[in-house]
């Protein structure tokens, strides 16, 4: 894994050596073990190095073709590199070196840019260079798993791994996207090619951009297919899934550099970790992460796999403490970020790096397999709306729904009732306005009126529904399972795992991400991913043939921390006072700061569980502490 960067200048030739210096260098922790820096008229490429495959100086970027007219600055693996490279070798390309970047360069060569994208299976994110067309080419992976922001402004194209890099670069005051907050506030994230900032934008997955003198021009080179689904029995799905699956473990464990696996005791990673087992002839390392919160910890099913494959395991124990390195983190994304269990990723990760320097991980599988609730939602939901008269399902049964919670709560069968409900009220279009960190109305009266004009009738669920007109399949659940694929995963999920990681100098890789094995999965019948309502049906069947009993068919619990009890114990209390409730805060204007404070005092009251929406608040503040205020940083404790 690395850090890219670069400036291309349409209209100046000469490029500051020491902008593209300073772009680089904020991104040390994505690659501290070689620095590399190419400057010529229009353009400058900047590279920082985190050795994985052909460690030796033969894989110092940026690297050029024979004649120097390709310039490529890249992040990430290629796994079918090797069979791509014989396949260059034998059309008279000539080597350099052993790595998956050299591959890129004569790929390009060979087939121009659209036909290589379409040849690659891995992780990436680069930027090529044509110096006799004058392009620059910015690319990435078909799921997002590598970042890659841009921004074009003055006549000028500046992009970088870190979005950090390009404030860095461009030293003037950027303007804030106020869509963006309310993004974050319904999603802990900012979507998509938005970004905190209104002129930086990211690269969307499966995207390749092309800046040349007088144009810009964005396409799509992948579209994940729900259709045709494949006609075979639940044994054939097994045997196809358990192939491709042990492929994929086996492309991702190839390294010039120890490699381990993230272990949370779930089925994707312990299923991961059996077939390494598999694959491997010798021991591998694990890595889990608990807390002591009983309710929180995984760790025992952790052992459990752990025991059965003679792993050399690894634990780190979570303390409330651990809070003090959010400013750290902060710091990190670089711009709103507050998904919770980026604490324990980093935590995780940080463990991990002590001992490899690549680690498996599970990530994508509930993607794929239906391993979230929503899922679950959506497969009874289609049937409810199917069958169910709309003047019952719009009206009687969510007032009954209501009524039983009112009398019963939310757990147990009223509170599937009320799921149902509203999962089934309108058209499936209506759902996807459900969740969310703030609801509409919740955000909507926290908003101050000036700030509410700002948004300008934004609405955060407007990009669900734009996905769900490209969403192909059968049912609901196919639709659901896209939309995540194209909005969650990158935007939380994958975001969280590169920022952590990268943060240790970790590299991570998971299998589940490889966009054949999606594909084949995109194209299993929902029925047999869910089969009667059980998530991850066809997955859990295969890890039994691998993995404990109890460590499949069990509660699933998440990647999470108690966040709620740490806020009403101890320093935590005087931080949310202290920094929500600053004049900083209340000068920015967003908020009606009585919303705040109630929020505050519900929690600590025990009247009600706000701790996520807190979290969301607190991290939203000190962004604007650090980066604009510029009045905390990344060293500082707040505890």
């Amino acid at each position: 894994m690395c850090g890219i960067c670069g400036i291309y200048d349409r209209n100046n030739p000469g490029i500051a050596t020491e902008s593209i210096v300073r772009m680089r260098d904020v991104m040390i922790a994505r690659g501290p073990d070689d620095a590399g820096l190419h400057i010529a008229p229009h353009i400058g490429l900047g590279h920082r190095r985190l050795s994985i495959i052909d460690v030796s100086p033969a894989g110092h970027q940026p690297m050029h073709n024979e004649d120097k007219t390709i310039w490529i600055t890249y992040n990430g693996e290629i796994y079918n590199f090797q069979g791509l490279r014989d396949t260059l070798a034998r059309k008279g390309h000539i080597f350099q070196s052993l790595t998956d970047t050299e591959v890129l360069i004569h790929g390009y060569e060979e087939w121009g840019i659209e036909k290589l994208l379409s040849k690659l299976n891995g992780m990436y994110a680069f930027a090529i260079w044509d110096s006799q067309k004058k392009e620059l080419i910015l690319s990435r992976d078909r799921l997002g798993v590598k970042p890659l922001f841009y921004m074009e402004k003055d006549g000028k194209v500046f992009f970088s791994s870190d979005i950090k890099s390009i404030c860095l670069s461009y030293e003037k005051k950027l303007a804030l996207d106020f869509c963006s907050i309310d993004d974050f506030l319904h999603s802990y994230c900012i979507p998509q090619e938005r970004s905190i900032f209104a002129e930086i934008k990211k690269v969307l997955p499966a995207n390749y951009i092309v800046f040349s003198k007088n144009y810009t021009s964005t396409n799509e080179y992948w579209h994940l297919n729900f259709t045709p689904k494949l006609i075979m029995s639940e044994y054939e799905c097994m045997e196809e899934l358990e192939k491709r699956l042990l492929s994929s473990v086996q492309s991702r464990m190839i390294s010039d550099v120890p490699l381990g696996a993230f272990l949370s005791g779930g089925v994707d990673s312990s299923l991961v970790v059996a077939l390494m087992s598999a694959a491997s002839g010798s021991r591998i390392k694990t890595f889990s992460m608990g807390v002591r919160e009983q309710d929180y910890n995984e760790l025992k099913y952790a052992r459990m796999v752990a025991e059965k494959y003679s792993t050399e395991h690894h634990e780190f124990i979570v303390e409330p403490d651990a809070l003090s390195i959010l400013p750290e983190i902060i710091w990190a994304y670089g711009e709103p970020f507050a998904d919770a269990s980026q604490i324990p990723t980093y935590y995780v990760s940080k463990m991990t790096r002590e001992h490899v320097t690549v680690a498996l991980t599970g990530d994508g599988g509930d993607e794929s397999f239906c391993g979230y609730r929503n899922a679950v939602a959506y497969h009874y939901a289609y049937r409810y709306r199917k069958y169910m008269p709309r003047f019952l399902r719009d009206a009687i049964v969510p007032a009954v729904a209501n009524a039983l919670v009112s009398v019963a709560g939310i757990r147990g069968a009223a509170g599937k009732l009320k799921t149902l409900a509203e999962y089934g009220r309108g058209d499936f279009k209506d759902s996807l306005r459900i969740g969310g960190i703030f609801s509409p109305d919740a955000r909507d009266g926290m908003y101050t009126p000036a700030f509410r004009q700002k948004l300008t009738g934004h609405k955060p669920f407007d990009i669900l529904e734009k996905y769900l007109k490209d969403a192909g399949g059968v049912d609901e659940v196919d639709k659901s399972l896209y939309i995540g694929i194209k909005t969650a995963l990158p935007n939380d999920y994958l975001t969280k795992v590169d920022v952590a990681t990268m943060m240790n100098s970790l590299e991570a890789r998971s299998p589940y991400l490889d966009y054949e094995l999606m594909e084949f999965a995109a194209r299993l019948p929902s029925n047999v991913k869910m089969k009667y309502g059980r998530q991850k049906y066809i997955l859990k069947k295969l890890a039994s043939r691998y993995v404990p009993h109890q460590a499949i068919y069990r509660k699933k619990w998440g990647f999470g921390i108690p966040i709620g009890f740490w806020f009403r114990h101890g320093g935590m209390k005087d931080l949310l006072n202290s920094i929500l409730m600053s004049e900083k805060a209340i000068g920015r204007g967003y908020f009606n700061m009585n919303s705040v404070r109630t929020l505050i005092n519900e929690h600590l009251a025990g009247q009600c569980d706000h701790a996520y929406k807190l979290w969301s608040l607190l991290c939203l503040e000190l962004w604007h502490l650090m980066f604009i205020d510029k009045v905390i940083s990344k060293s500082d404790k707040l505890l």
